[in-house]
């Protein structure tokens, strides 16, 4: 009997900073996303856990998509300040990219 993983696909989502994947491979734009990550206290430590999470919910938006991988991925950092909370000023950061399909199968 065949367990449920022999017939599981993986399918990693590629992400690049670059304007193209590093495999080569042509794509076809699907078009620009953006998500972000959690809020947190301006000057808090975990900058990098931040960006991975923006990370994360950029390629779940990309897979909504259907897209194979995101290109152009860059970081922004937006701020406000809290009114209901003593005027604690926040910070999050938010990660935009293209998302692509690739133009033939592998």
């Amino acid at each position: 009997m065949e367990s449920a993983l022999q017939h599981m696909e993986l399918n990693l989502m590629r992400v690049s900073f670059a304007a193209a994947l590093d495999d080569g491979r042509r794509t076809i734009a699907i078009g620009r996303i953006r998500a972000t990550g959690p809020w947190r206290a301006a000057g808090d430590a975990g900058a990098e856990a931040d960006r991975q999470a923006a990370i994360e919910a950029l390629t779940r938006e990309a897979e909504d998509y259907g897209a194979d991988g995101v290109v152009e991925v860059q970081f922004d950092v937006e701020g406000c300040k809290g009114s209901e909370i003593d005027g604690l000023r926040l910070e999050r950061v938010t990660a935009t990219g293209l998302a692509v399909r690739f133009a033939e199968a592998a």
